[in-house]
């Protein structure tokens, strides 16, 4: 039995031994924790998105992205210091990125620039004065400002006033480019004659050519006409709004296809290449249908532009009025409705009949039935331009703006106007108005 006494002794190097060993563990698992640590410090951090883009555009490292990026604040700065004591010379200003990076501001005339307007210059070596521009930077803006007012952009009358009507529709948008001294105007043929490929590279070209010398006489300073094809907003529409020739009326979607557009009168139209305009976009002719029983059209809203579409119609000032549903014609008789039009606005008035006949030759192709209904109210406005606008009581549309009396006389009021019930129209183009909205199309 002397073998079991004092066991202690026997077990005790092999205690030391597991103790050794798990310092060695422990000290291996701190090392390597240490040197995960190192590691992730050593990773380099991810590239700021505005630091790497400016980088790729502009062709310099990142770190030499950063320090433009942060210079720019500071640059701006002293470049309105500069144009503050300029005022009076003042052609443009901006910083250039392509190359040496430099914060500039150029000046009229060729004297050198104030004591001021120097010592702050000659204090930051990416700062410099330019002179020499031919127009200070007001007379270009009163001449962008001018292009499209009744007077010219020096204060005298145009001499030739149809020029800028003629090339107005298909002008998207004008600009100043500081660097050039000079306008800018861009172009889109296809809002005048869009054809069924739109405006190709040599009709633009065409048209860059004649807006150009069309413009000799309107424009006192340089400028350029450029391609501004694919400019537009992303626009919301809806009913109410004027578009090229006449008022929206109701949003809508085709049955068959699922296209959203715009309902309006069917005799706002001159040809099947004629364009209707809204938000500088052109819209399509989906379909049309000029009588016997309605005078209507559906014109579709372009997709891959993001934009977006409202079963809300224009009703007056503020909010618009939200779309619940439609009325059928027999519905109708002796209600008190109101409609709206680009140029009269929201009036309103009691329908008198929903059997009227319109027998004017621009009513329908052919002849009228007796299908279309007529208001008429003390207050009631109407007048060339509202054509297509809708008429509504209350959240429901009634239907789409026709004619009336009067019609050349935007101001006057008192009038009896006809439209075309909405169910009507829905069932001839084969679409059904929006109750639910906004769509985006994309």
């Amino acid at each position: 039995m002397r073998h079991h006494q004092n066991p202690p002794h026997r077990t005790r190097p092999r205690r030391l031994r597991w103790i050794a060993a798990a310092a060695i563990t422990a000290a291996a698992a701190v090392a390597s924790s240490t040197a995960a640590a190192d590691a992730r410090t050593d990773t380099p951090a991810p590239v700021d998105v505005a630091v790497a883009s400016y980088a790729a555009d502009y062709g310099v490292s990142h770190a030499e992205a950063q320090r433009r990026l942060d210079r720019i604040p500071s640059l701006q700065e002293i470049l309105a210091s500069i144009r503050e004591a300029e005022d009076a010379r003042l052609a443009g200003w901006g910083i250039d990125h392509q190359g040496t990076f430099t914060g500039w501001v150029w000046l009229t005339g060729q004297q050198p620039p104030s004591g001021s307007a120097a010592h702050i210059a000659d204090a930051h070596p990416d700062v410099e004065i330019r002179a020499g521009a031919g127009h200070t930077l007001d007379e270009l803006l009163a001449a962008q400002t001018g292009l499209f007012q009744d007077i010219g952009p020096v204060g005298q009358a145009i001499e030739n006033p149809g020029t800028t009507a003629r090339i107005r529709p298909i002008v998207v948008y004008t600009d100043i480019d500081m660097a050039a001294n000079r306008v800018v105007i861009g172009i889109d043929p296809a809002l005048a004659d869009p054809g069924p490929l739109g405006a190709t590279d040599e009709t633009l070209q065409t048209k860059i050519t004649e807006t150009t010398q069309l413009l000799q006489h309107d424009l006192a300073v340089p400028y350029i006409v450029e391609d501004g094809r694919g400019m537009s907003v992303n626009a919301d529409f809806k009913g109410g709004e004027g578009m090229h020739l006449c008022t929206s009326g109701f949003a809508a979607q085709q049955r068959r296809t699922g296209v959203y557009g715009l309902i309006t009168a069917g005799h706002c139209f001159r040809s099947n290449d004629d364009p209707i305009t809204m938000h500088n976009t052109s819209l399509p002719l989906i379909v049309r249908v000029w009588g016997p029983n309605v005078d209507a059209q559906f014109r579709g809203i372009p997709t891959g532009a993001s934009h977006r579409i409202f079963d809300d119609h224009i009703c007056g000032p503020g909010s618009p009025c939200d779309v619940r549903g439609d009325i059928s014609r027999s519905q109708m008789a002796n209600n008190y409705l109101c409609h709206h039009g680009k140029n009269t606005g929201a009036s309103c008035g009691t329908v008198i009949s929903i059997n009227h006949r319109p027998t004017s030759s621009q009513a329908c192709s052919s002849s009228c039935s007796n299908t279309f209904v007529r208001v008429y109210g003390d207050g009631l406005k109407g007048c060339r331009g509202d054509s297509g606008g809708p008429w509504y009581d209350r959240g429901y549309a009634f239907g789409i703006q026709g004619g009336g009396t009067d019609p050349k006389n935007c101001a006057s009021s008192g009038k009896t106007l006809y439209f075309s019930a909405i169910r009507d129209v829905e069932n001839a183009l084969g679409v059904d108005i929006l109750t639910t909205g906004p769509f985006t199309i994309s």
